[in-house]
């Protein structure tokens, strides 16, 4: 009897999972932000006493019938659940109108004079108290974590494909954006875990700013210890942004970075995949990289 209504327990469970997925399909402005946070609290707190019921079932069964009942599987399907809600936050603030416009102009005129990632904060900062008051802890971080890693995307993305030369005042509001981020971020979460995404952003700079043949090179080695996805595309864009650079010069470097990029593969993968360089959207896009661009 035990034993059935373990499995019926099971079932109940995995169509909640799943009417909560179905959920988290809609728009997300029929969904909201209210609701979402308490999908996460919800999923998160089921996952808590689905482990407690699994405990003391598992306990109760015979042995044979015990190793028949897969409850671990069913309660991580909670937390599962709660992960993309968390994600589906993100999203949120992501699509905020107000957020949009500020991200079209990153390495633009507004972002030089610091008229963007200042105000970008700023907002965060109004969606993050309204987080923080909804849900718990420990997802709360995740979703500072998530949103840390949107923000990177997002910044390398539009770095890699606006259209203006990379002058040295680009590379002092890079540097300043990189401040900026790590102290609103590391005032959520632990700060080595910051610095850990916000990387990523310091090694794009150095990049964009090396001087000689020999400092792409070794920027680009290094990056690729932490990011092993980083494709040469990468080296190939923030080249053609700089007009200091000859072609002649420039052709040199990408061929360079091309073959340290494949003798880094293991058998004609990547080590691993980070969080950055697979979701650019610019990479996706094969566009000949010597076209005019604005000054």
């Amino acid at each position: 009897m035990l034993y059935r209504i373990a499995l019926a327990v099971i079932q109940v469970m995995l169509d909640f999972q799943a009417a909560e997925r179905q959920r988290l399909e809609e728009p997300i402005f029929y969904v909201g932000l209210a609701c979402l946070c308490a999908l996460i609290n919800n999923n998160m707190h089921c996952y808590e006493l689905s482990s407690e019921l699994s405990s003391s079932t598992l306990e109760a069964l015979p042995q044979n019938y015990a190793e028949q009942v897969n409850f671990e599987d069913t309660c991580k399907g909670f937390l599962e659940v709660a992960k993309e809600a968390v994600l589906q936050t993100v999203t949120v603030i992501f699509e905020d109108p107000g957020v949009h416009d500020l991200l079209v102009k990153l390495y633009q005129r507004d972002w030089l004079e610091g008229m963007v990632t200042e105000y970008l904060v700023e907002t965060f900062a109004d969606y993050f108290g309204d987080v923080k008051m909804y849900i718990e802890e420990r997802p709360f971080r995740r979703f500072v974590e998530a949103c840390i890693e949107e923000t990177i995307v997002v910044y390398v993305d539009h770095l890699l494909s606006q259209k203006n030369y990379i002058k040295e005042e680009t590379i002092e509001r890079m540097r300043l954006d990189e401040e900026k981020l790590m102290d609103f971020f590391r005032e959520h979460v632990n700060v080595t875990k910051v610095e850990s995404r916000v990387r990523i952003l310091a090694d794009m700079r150095d990049l964009a700013s090396a001087g000689s043949l020999d400092s792409f090179t070794l920027i680009f080695t290094n990056i690729l210890e932490h990011q092993p996805d980083c494709p040469p595309e990468v080296v190939e864009k923030l080249v053609a942004m700089r007009e200091d650079i000859p072609r002649k010069e420039a052709k040199e470097i990408v061929q360079e970075c091309k073959e340290i990029y494949e003798n880094s593969l293991v058998d004609g993968n990547p080590r691993k995949s980070g969080f950055v360089f697979g979701k650019l959207k610019c990479l996706t896009a094969k566009k000949g990289i010597w076209r005019k661009r604005g000054q």
